[in-house]
């Protein structure tokens, strides 16, 4: 994964974005909540490099809605697809049984936001021992694995749920 621009980010963000030294990208609100934003790399999906996106609450404080939370956040996804033509993998967390939560907020965040001319994103859930897994892959359009991407996650999910 190619480095992202503090400058650029920052230049965008209503929230100062650091670089930690784990390589997640965090900032804090104006109620001293502190956010990281990472990408793990993860195995490859149609061929082509793949991160997962982690969003995480680094005080593990229950925080009210904060749209410059949403606009930071997005403007660091942004820039990861700036400087990279991978594949992004959203996987919701399942630690506090708020994952249903999690993904109809990150999914309204992404399509309020996000040019459908420039990105395709599917999405996928199962619930596998009564736990529920959601699961989104975004592409970047002009990336040439993009089809190949998208049909690989989408039969990946497929299988998931057919074994469940």
């Amino acid at each position: 994964m190619n480095n992202l621009s503090l400058d650029n980010i920052n230049k965008k963000s209503p929230y100062l974005v650091k670089q930690a030294d784990d390589g997640d990208y965090v900032f804090q609100t104006a109620k001293g909540i502190i956010y990281g934003i990472g990408f793990i790399e993860n195995d490859p999906i149609g061929g082509c490099e793949t991160y997962q996106l982690s969003i995480s609450n680094q005080n593990k404080v229950h925080a009210s809605y904060d749209p410059n939370v949403k606009n930071t956040t997005l403007v660091i996804i942004d820039e990861f697809f700036r400087e990279n033509l991978d594949g992004l993998l959203y996987m919701c967390d399942t630690s506090d049984s708020r994952e249903a939560a999690r993904n109809r907020l990150f999914l309204r965040w992404f399509e309020e936001a996000a040019d459908p001319e420039r990105f395709t994103i599917k999405t996928a859930n199962a619930t596998i021992e009564g736990q529920g897994i959601y699961a989104a892959i975004i592409v970047e359009n002009r990336n040439p694995l993009a089809q190949a991407i998208i049909d690989d996650f989408e039969l990946t999910a497929r299988m998931l749920i057919e074994d469940k």
